[in-house]
């Protein structure tokens, strides 16, 4: 797992201090006081879901609340799975167009005579290797840092991964262009756990993207259908409200758990508040003090 992976990379190295031409890697930030809180949320309507069909029930949604920064130390694994997931997506669009051809995963490395030349430059110069290897477009993804396993510490060793299309025969034209070193990585067991992989110790730099497209893939190339955010209730469409559950036992939804679907109609209610000489104050019939602080920053929101 890349949680495991991540762990294992920070345990005694120097994860948290390593610096290159002002990137870093992942999670090394501490995160907003709402970060990974727990949020419930949900449709109270069951009249019109039993009109529907859909029986006396209410729909609820409970999720962690997360920030998506790559940076934060709470909710990097959320902005890696939502990274991998869209870039896949991406890949498996294009792949389906071409007739369902198997992306390949490339790495880039840069001579140690140029690791002193700014990141912007480099990249150009991977853009040519790529042209010159005639590569239809991919994901890059830029690595700053290599770990030395035997003494634990993170160095500067700028390198860049590919994970794109092309053919092996063409590419062999790219070896040794600008002194660089150019080799095909070993196939993983999907898209989108490679690219997992490669964002979890991947570089991280304020006004930059992790994942950078070109050629075929590029945005003004491929156009690729956005998944649909569920905002409102999917039965009857009426608005979601945060909604707490008071009852002696909790039902389905555990407080702590992923869940969305249907439940019982009964045990659950919304959480109101009223305003009181400018403060907000709750009714008396909220009380569960787990979720306070998370109420408190949803009003001020």
């Amino acid at each position: 797992m890349v949680a495991n992976i991540v762990e294992e990379y920070k345990f005694l190295s120097n994860w948290y201090e390593i610096t290159f031409q002002g990137w870093h890697l992942p999670a090394v930030s501490e995160p907003h006081d709402w970060c990974g809180m727990w949020k419930t949320i949900g449709c109270l309507n069951d009249s019109l879901h039993e009109k529907l069909g859909r029986g006396k029930f209410y729909y609820i949604k409970q999720f962690q609340r997360s920030c998506y920064r790559a940076r934060c130390k709470t909710c990097y694994l959320k902005w890696i799975a939502r990274q991998a997931n869209n870039a896949t997506t991406r890949i498996n669009t294009y792949s389906q167009k071409r007739k369902n051809k198997t992306p390949i995963h490339l790495i880039l490395s840069v001579p140690p005579s140029q690791h002193g030349t700014p990141v912007k430059i480099l990249r150009q110069r991977m853009s040519h290797i790529l042209r010159l290897g005639q590569i239809e477009g991919g994901a890059v993804i830029f690595h700053p840092f290599r770990l030395n396993h035997s003494t634990r510490q993170w160095y500067p060793y700028p390198h860049f991964h590919l994970v794109g299309f092309g053919n092996k025969s063409d590419i062999r034209n790219a070896f040794g262009r600008y002194g660089w070193y150019v080799k095909e990585a070993g196939e993983r067991s999907s898209t989108f756990q490679t690219l997992c992989y490669l964002l979890s110790h991947c570089g991280i730099q304020k006004g930059y993207k992790s994942v950078t497209w070109f050629g075929n893939l590029s945005y003004s190339n491929l156009q690729v259908e956005k998944e649909p955010r569920i905002n409102r209730c999917p039965i009857c469409e009426g608005e979601f409200v945060e909604v707490y559950y008071e009852n002696e036992y909790h039902p389905v939804v555990p407080p702590d758990k992923h869940y969305e679907g249907l439940v019982e109609a009964e045990g659950w209610h919304p959480v109101k508040a009223i305003l009181m000489k400018g403060v907000y104050e709750f009714e008396s019939n909220y009380h569960p003090i787990t979720h306070l602080n998370e109420i408190i920053k949803g009003i001020t929101e």
